[in-house]
């Protein structure tokens, strides 16, 4: 059955014009596994960052958030910016950027959850270590999980996604897990990092991105036109350097399913119809066939950055499965 389910998202991803019902779902139930459908009509360089606290770097909290500072289990001190009232949810941004990804999301979430938008290591405010590894990130994410009261919900996006998937290893306090699009087997080809390094070192930093987002991530052109013209660019190419190390982190990862049928925590797997790159839809077929919990969610119409283009229809999204209306639509 659960092969089934992964053919029924592969046929999805290939036939997206079938899909028209503004937030329609279509679920498969078979014993541990929940495939949801939802439709949309929306359109390793080392950092020289020492461990401590950086408040010189990274954006000021909004006027109703503040920023709280967790020390790692190496003691690299990780920033986070926290609004609302409820129960806690921690955000983790993919490689590019830093909490400000997920920052504008807070007036849709805020009013349902404490929403606590984590810089990871070597992003906005938040500290650094010179041996940098993808078992620190997800050090880091525990630590800033542990540090809540109550109950603690996690969202990784992208790169994210893998450290929040680690880090329900390390811990037992995370209720629910949503990942957007993990890289869980993307082994990747280290001849992009090493084409992005010569272009940083030769003052291209921006191509450098370009390169990343139009041949790792496989972002349409027009996607990419549209990143370029948001606010955040800027500090897309600022951060450039820090997805080499995590592209050769990646590199050495290896998924492994039997392990992966261990993580007993709900999960929902978001991802974009429009998403082109083939090792992010292996990712989900894949731990959809391992993960013990999974409930599937696909955005008709977007690609890999849906908190950019399409914030209120992924809070709905998030809202359903955290708050546990979802079993409501399926008619549990």
């Amino acid at each position: 059955m659960k092969r089934n389910l992964i053919l029924a998202l592969a046929f999805v991803f290939a036939r997206t014009g079938v899909l028209r019902m503004s937030f329609s779902l279509i679920a498969f139930a078979v014993p541990f596994v929940v495939f949801v459908v939802v439709a949309s009509d929306l359109g390793g360089c080392a950092s020289s960052r020492s461990n401590g606290a950086n408040p010189s770097q990274g954006p000021p909290p909004g006027r109703d958030s503040q920023i709280i500072r967790v020390p790692s289990k190496d003691g690299t001190s990780i920033a986070v910016e926290c609004a609302g009232a409820g129960p806690r949810l921690v955000m983790v941004h993919g490689g590019i950027g830093d909490r400000t990804r997920w920052t504008p999301m807070f007036p849709l979430l805020s009013s349902r959850f404490t929403v606590c938008a984590m810089d990871r290591r070597g992003h906005g405010a938040s500290g650094d270590s010179p041996d940098y590894t993808l078992q620190k990130e997800a050090e880091d994410v525990a630590a800033v999980v542990n540090s809540r009261p109550g109950t603690v919900f996690v969202l990784g996006h992208s790169y994210g996604g893998v450290c929040a998937l680690e880090a329900t290893f390390l811990t037992d306090r995370i209720s629910k897990l949503v990942l957007y699009e993990p890289p869980v087997q993307d082994r990747g080809d280290l001849t992009v990092p090493a084409r992005m390094e010569r272009m940083i070192q030769d003052g291209d930093r921006e191509q450098a991105l370009v390169t990343f987002f139009r041949e790792v991530v496989m972002l349409s052109p027009s996607e990419v036109a549209a990143m370029r013209s948001r606010p955040s660019w800027p500090g897309f190419v600022a951060t450039v350097e820090s997805q080499i190390r995590q592209m050769r982190a990646l590199a050495t990862y290896r998924f492994d399913a039997k392990r992966m049928s261990t993580v007993r925590v709900p999960t929902l797997l978001v991802t974009g119809s429009e998403t082109a790159s083939p090792q992010m839809k292996q990712a989900i077929s894949s731990l959809l066939g391992s993960l013990p919990n999974p409930t599937v969610v696909v955005l008709e119409g977007q690609q890999h950055n849906a908190m950019d283009t399409a914030r209120e229809k992924l809070a709905d999204v998030l809202m359903n499965f955290l708050l546990g209306t979802t079993d409501k639509h399926l008619g549990n």
